[in-house]
């Protein structure tokens, strides 16, 4: 299938939600050859992206923006398979989100998100790279960067318990695709790097606490909803690259994220938010 420019149809979507001084430029000039659109959703009223399918403001924060997109028609998930959406304070590396697409479309995974480098601020230690897998089946994976099956989400999308502060939001539509019998899962062989401290003192807490929006409450809210198995954070199992060495590889992988936490601490890395 051609566009009406005689470009190849683009089977992918990142959603990305802009503030002050996006990355989305970083992002496309990364990936001339991009398989995937930009749909750019605003905090703010912003100039046209030249580059996006649409260009739009408003909502609370990122999945409600995002689902006000879908429900009104603005946006229609049925010209693409999966769909990214991204904070603007993440930088990739050359072609890494389209090999991220690749990759979850051959896995068939319902929910995933690529791996977070070390190097930059994270809040849950399991979104960290693991470097010697290709991907780690998980029971969760965080608000900050997640992919979905476009079929998965447009089905669940009314009913997603959207919190105004995204707190315990990714536990829901992880469980959702887990009882709905797909996989979710963390892409190892594709990573960002999150370049803003985890602050739970900005301008978007400092909104929600002008709203009397108390993050902590809409989380327990959120998680008395869900079975008990949801609460924790697991990995699953871990699949390294395929080749001859992927057993050796896999037992190596395994030994990282068993000790991940005390490699954190030999670096001097601690987290934020750890639930």
């Amino acid at each position: 299938m051609s566009t009406a420019n005689g470009r190849p149809a683009r089977p992918y979507l990142v959603f990305m939600r802009v503030g002050a001084a996006p990355l989305l430029d970083q992002w496309l000039a990364r990936e001339p050859e991009r398989n995937w659109d930009v749909f750019v959703s605003g905090y703010t009223p912003c100039a046209p992206c030249p580059d996006a399918i649409a260009t739009e403001t408003g909502g609370y924060n990122k999945l409600a923006h995002f689902r006000e997109c879908v429900q009104s028609g603005r946006l229609d998930l049925a010209r693409y398979r999966h769909v990214l959406l991204a904070d603007d304070d993440l930088t990739v590396s050359h072609g890494s989100i389209s090999a991220y697409f690749e990759t979850v479309a051959r896995l068939g995974l319902r929910v995933s998100h690529p791996a977070q480098d070390w190097s930059g601020y994270w809040s849950h230690r399991i979104m960290l790279r693991n470097p010697l897998a290709e991907w780690r089946e998980t029971n969760f994976v965080e608000v900050m960067c997640p992919g979905f099956d476009t079929a998965f989400i447009a089905r669940h999308l009314d009913t997603l318990p959207i919190t105004f502060s995204t707190w315990g939001t990714d536990h829901a539509y992880c469980h959702l695709a887990r009882a709905d019998g797909g996989r979710v899962g963390i892409v190892d062989s594709a990573v960002i790097r999150h370049t803003r401290p985890i602050r739970t003192d900005g301008a978007f807490y400092r909104k929600l606490a002008a709203d009397g929006i108390d993050p902590e409450e809409e989380f327990r809210r959120v998680l008395a909803g869900l079975p008990d198995d949801c609460r924790k954070h697991r990995v699953l199992a871990i699949h390294p690259p395929p080749g001859p060495l992927a057993p050796l590889r896999g037992l190596a992988a395994r030994f990282v994220e068993k000790h991940k936490s005390r490699i954190l601490q030999i670096l001097g890395h601690h987290g934020r938010l750890e639930y």
